[in-house]
């Protein structure tokens, strides 16, 4: 299948670079840059060779140091570092691709990731240039909007027009119809799935407490993109399923957001069973979302400690005192027993209870 227009990946990182310091030169993917040369004075331009000839380890300790110098690849320097568009290793872009309002949840390909850039330019093709020559005929733009093209993003471009939806109640019924047997009718979690609508905080208050449920409320950064996956994931069996539509789909987005008490403006109002759901009220909800602003790219620096299979330190053994029989499993509760539904999760029920049932 092909459209007239870019091809997938290139078409996507390319869309990952726009308007943001992109240090790769050449067509071939290749530094035209010589050896000595710096970006902006301080990492050095030659980056791609200095990677290709140490066989693509871009995060081996001496690889980057010799890219970065070795004072400023570790450490405090190391992090303040990755806020710098122009160092290789950054995951920074600037406001006009996340907005700067909303932390930078749609970060970029780091420059020094450079498999994945030579990877691209070595299956890039304009597909209007493509010659079907007796297996096909490419497929009409107007075929791929009508029925591929469903891609919402953060910013909402690409969904349904406003008229289409139903109230919050109807979006309701659709939910326990198709989902609630695995999310529970209220998106409290059953057979072994996770829950959608838990009230619980993502900060706990001891490090040994288990980590909290993840959920749309308390997670999930934008309210549209919550309706791009449903629409092409959900049900399991048969996503995007043409008897939900995008106006059933539309509604069990406004039962979950109404579930997880996402207000729809500043003043905390919230949905009522009999509002008209549709991409305008998902708008306003998506302005929202409780932990949007906690997304950003992770600038922590690389730790590069040796792997230990036999005569380990003690701190790197058990209860960090040498102790292999002292440990604690991150599935457990602090009383030994396990967290939510993950014996299900893990196959360990027996028949009829959870995946293992279905």
């Amino acid at each position: 299948m092909f459209s007239t227009k870019k091809t997938l990946i290139a078409a996507s990182v390319a869309t990952l670079f726009t308007g943001s310091a992109f240090a790769m030169s050449g067509s071939d993917g290749g530094s035209t840059a010589a050896s000595g040369e710096m970006i902006d004075g301080k990492y050095a331009a030659n980056y791609e060779e200095i990677i290709r000839a140490a066989d693509g380890k871009y995060l081996d300790k001496e690889v980057i140091e010799a890219i970065l110098g070795k004072d400023a690849a570790h450490g405090r320097d190391g992090l303040s570092g990755k806020l710098d568009p122009a160092n290789p290793y950054s995951f920074e872009v600037d406001d006009s691709i996340d907005g700067g309002t909303h932390g930078n949840t749609q970060c970029k390909v780091p420059a020094a990731f450079i498999e994945v850039h030579d990877e691209v330019a070595k299956n890039y093709h304009n597909d209007s240039d493509y010659v079907a020559r007796g297996f096909g005929t490419p497929i009409a733009e107007s075929a791929v909007q009508a029925k591929w093209n469903i891609t919402v993003d953060g910013d909402g471009n690409n969904l349904p027009d406003p008229s289409v939806g139903m109230t919050v109640e109807e979006g309701g019924k659709l939910y326990v119809q198709y989902c609630g047997m695995c999310h529970g009718e209220f998106g409290e979690g059953a057979k072994g799935y996770l829950p959608l609508a838990v009230e619980e905080s993502l900060v706990t208050s001891d490090f040994f407490d288990p980590a909290p449920m993840k959920t749309v409320g308390n997670y999930w950064p934008y309210a549209v993109t919550f309706f791009d996956y449903i629409r092409r994931t959900m049900p399991f069996w048969t996503p995007n399923a043409p008897f939900i539509g995008d106006a059933g789909y539309m509604g069990m987005t406004g039962y979950i957001m109404q579930s997880n008490y996402i207000p729809i403006d500043e003043n905390g109002t919230e949905l009522e069973d009999d509002d008209f759901y549709n991409s305008e009220l998902l708008m306003k909800n998506n302005k929202f979302m409780k932990n949007q602003g906690n997304f950003f790219c992770d600038h922590r620096p690389v730790i590069h400690n040796a792997r230990c299979m036999e005569n380990c330190a003690d701190e790197q053994v058990g209860d960090g005192k040498g102790d292999i029989n002292n440990y604690r499993q991150a599935r457990l509760l602090p009383d030994g027993t396990p967290q939510y539904n993950v014996p299900e999760r893990l196959h360990e029920d027996p028949p009829g209870v959870g995946h293992a049932g279905m």
